[in-house]
């Protein structure tokens, strides 16, 4: 294997995904698809710091659209975080369908599905 397969501009990181995660944001009658993105370790290691919940934090980076950085949408639900605003916009089960597309698009559930096959021989 070649030095070249691993320099920067050859990493396969994963394109943008649209996602379907809540009914409840519509555009003229249309469900209001969510974009997500992988994060790099290091950008993910900075965002962590001081976090209490790391899978939170991990969604904030990911999420594209919509922008949970985005003070009018803070103040629409009465909150001061990108965290929070999630946590308020989203019922549990899609906060839970949000986590899991999250973590597919940023190798999580690879890396279960290859413990449970390791584990499994």
């Amino acid at each position: 294997m070649e030095l070249k397969n691993f320099l920067k501009e050859n990493n396969g990181f994963p394109e943008n995904r649209k996602i379907s995660i809540s009914p409840c944001f519509e555009e003229e009658g249309k469900e209001v698809f969510w974009e997500i993105r992988a994060v790099s370790e290091e950008e993910y290691c900075r965002a962590d710091e001081g976090k209490k919940d790391k899978w939170a934090a991990l969604c904030l980076l990911s999420v594209v659209k919509p922008d949970l950085k985005d003070k009018a949408l803070w103040r629409s639900y009465g909150v001061n975080s990108g965290e929070q605003v999630l946590k308020e916009m989203l019922y549990p089960g899609e906060y839970v369908r949000l986590l899991e597309a999250v973590k597919d698009i940023n190798g999580f559930q690879q890396r279960r599905k290859n413990w449970k096959e390791h584990a499994k021989n």
